[in-house]
């Protein structure tokens, strides 16, 4: 999985909104469009000037002109290069890198093969939706090679 996958699955699993209270971070208002208003976290400030919009997951401060998404916060805020900040943040949500890895290997082989499809069918499970939802995977038989 390429690095901007990775990122944006990340983004989808982690909101940033989430992820600042976890920090301690306070809105002081709620302002149009459910968008939140508060002290930044990035630098002293004295007045709400950290726009977060939980919609779009984004935040923008007018004080110190700095935005962006979870991962961009966690670069900031923890003075961090991109690849770090995605590694704090996988352990941050709990998501176990070797976990997720071992579900996505199995969820490729059960679309490699037809026959595990045609059995998850003859069971009653037709919708991708519920395989995907489900993470039903499929571990190949073991190939046995004599020594």
């Amino acid at each position: 999985m390429s690095a901007h996958a990775v990122a944006e699955l990340l983004k989808q699993q982690i909101p940033l909104l989430d992820y600042l209270l976890s920090q301690a971070w306070q809105p002081a208002r709620r302002i149009a469009g459910g968008r939140l208003m508060g002290l930044c976290p990035l630098h002293a400030d004295h007045r709400p000037s950290f726009l977060v919009d939980p919609r779009q997951s984004l935040f923008y401060c007018y004080g110190c002109g700095r935005g962006g998404d979870v991962i961009r916060f966690v670069e900031i805020s923890r003075g961090v290069p991109f690849a770090e900040a995605i590694t704090r943040l996988r352990r941050w949500s709990g998501v176990d890198s070797l976990l997720s890895d071992a579900i996505r290997f199995y969820q490729v082989q059960l679309h490699r093969h037809p026959e595990a499809t045609a059995y998850l069918t003859q069971r009653g499970i037709h919708q991708p939706e519920v395989v995907e939802r489900m993470r039903i995977g499929m571990r190949p038989a073991a190939v046995y090679v004599p020594g």
